[in-house]
């Protein structure tokens, strides 16, 4: 029997050592919530491998179970065993409220009633997630519901409740639709979404640009093996060829390696000077954040001959110079990661800048960093576009700091993560409060940092989520 996932209210961290060791790096958190959402477009078992143990997996598996998916779980082996034999329920209840990308389960329910005729109508509570400070809308997901089938929104909150639902009833016939769906700014949300979603057309559909973000690839190349019409790719565009006329079929697939949790270790070792070997890497997805430490140092990056390790020594590193990060899609320097670079900016010479126009909300971390003694400043503005006539900008000043323990609290995924980091980094004891957030997106967190040799405990206060049945 599985034990439950257990949520510390707190972390005590008694930083200022460098980490030492080695990290087996887990499957994209970014990538597996969409997997499991295309194992409803098969009757048959899909077999997913390298599952991360996070706990947006366990709440997705929980959702599944609720509408009637048979669930395992296997955490040691990294295994999830997914068989939608039947949906016995049209309603995501208010457990969707809980992570943002549940609204992956509207595009994929609806391609399969289309199919299976299991039901004609779905009412879904509006998702959750890092807010960013303030609410993150779902217009592009709307949207693509119309566009892709047609289908009618409708909002209804109640007044005893304080989730809202969104009810989408599907046309009783085929309409004629647009056959091309857009955004003006790539979306990887979207573009999952998109895909699970055209499954249920019955004609040919076309998105344009499309995230390129390596995730993509990997739900694209799922859809393909499991029988999906997929043509094009994310960089000329994406084109479902419209001849799907039933459910798809089953798969065994593994999910990539995280870029993301292997940018934070490789970042926690440069903050605490350390030295790490990272296991199980794709090189090409970490390009943006590996590229820019190999123009920093010219020594202490190595790689395996395989191309699967790489070896990062930090231990006599040369003080180095700030620089100025524009965050832009993927191939560029992810928005995801700029709250990881933060401790490491602030520890260089000179000044940096960071520059997002992508989430220009990801400022709450600074306000706790600065009790570690952070220096910086950020403004939002406005900045014209030829498309959308205004967008906003974060623009974030860091300024050489010195850092000392201190208590904070956690305030979204990566942000979360990042203070972490700044305990580790910072001599002395700190305690940081409500670090959920972070364990929604990496695994195994306490005891891989435990093993790198920082000093952690959790309170023994705190939650728990029931565990997935065992597999």
């Amino acid at each position: 029997m599985s034990e439950n996932f257990f949520i510390p209210d707190s972390l005590k961290i008694n930083g200022g050592n460098p980490v030492s060791g080695d990290i087996k790096i887990s499957g994209a958190k970014n990538s597996i919530l969409g997997l499991m959402a295309a194992s409803l477009l098969t009757d048959d078992e899909v077999t997913l491998r390298n599952v991360p143990y996070i706990t947006d997996v366990l709440e997705m598996g929980q959702i599944l179970r609720d509408i009637g998916v048979d669930v395992k779980f296997n955490p040691q082996k990294r295994i999830l065993k997914l068989h939608a034999k039947k949906i016995i329920k049209n309603e995501i209840s208010h457990q969707a409220a809980n992570f943002r990308a549940s609204y992956y389960l509207w595009g994929s329910l609806l391609a399969r009633f289309c199919r299976t005729k299991e039901f004609n109508e779905l009412k879904v509570c509006l998702p959750g997630g890092c807010s960013f400070g303030g609410k993150r809308p779902t217009d592009f997901h709307e949207e693509l519901i119309k566009t892709v089938f047609g289908a009618t929104i409708s909002v209804e909150t109640k007044d005893n409740e304080k989730y809202s639902y969104l009810n989408f009833q599907l046309p009783k016939e085929n309409s004629d639709l647009c056959p091309v769906y857009t955004t003006f700014k790539a979306s990887h949300g979207a573009t999952f979404h998109w895909l699970l979603s055209v499954a249920g057309s019955d004609n040919c559909k076309m998105m344009y640009n499309a995230s390129l973000e390596p995730e993509v690839s990997n739900l694209t190349a799922m859809l393909q093996k499991m029988g999906l019409g997929l043509i094009g790719n994310e960089r000329t565009g994406l084109i479902y060829d419209g001849k799907n006329r039933k459910l798809l079929k089953g798969v065994d697939f593994e999910v990539i390696p995280d870029r993301l949790e292997a940018a934070t270790y490789a970042l926690l070792t440069l903050s605490t000077k350390g030295a790490v070997e990272l296991d199980g890497i794709n090189f090409e997805h970490c390009s943006p954040w590996l590229g820019q430490l190999e123009r920093m140092f010219s020594r202490g990056i190595y790689y395996s001959t395989d191309l699967k390790k790489l070896y990062l020594d930090f231990r006599k590193a040369k003080p180095y110079d700030g620089f100025i990060m524009q965050v832009t899609p993927f191939p560029g320097f992810e928005t995801d990661l700029q709250q990881i670079w933060t401790p490491v900016l602030a520890q260089a010479k000179t000044a940096s800048t960071i520059s997002d126009l992508i989430w220009p909300g990801r400022s709450a971390h600074l306000e706790q960093m600065a009790k570690f003694g952070l220096q910086s400043k950020f403004f939002q503005f406005d900045v014209n576009s030829g498309q959308q006539g205004s967008v906003k900008n974060l623009y974030i000043n860091i300024e050489p700091s010195s850092f000392h323990a201190a208590d904070a609290k956690g305030t979204d995924l990566r942000g979360t993560m990042a203070t972490i980091m700044l305990a580790a980094t910072a001599k002395g004891e700190s305690l940081i409060d409500n670090p959920s957030f972070a364990l929604r997106g990496y695994p195994n967190l306490l005891k891989n940092l435990q093993d790198l040799g920082v000093d952690i405990v959790a309170s023994k206060e705190g939650r728990e989520i029931e565990a997935l049945p065992e597999l």
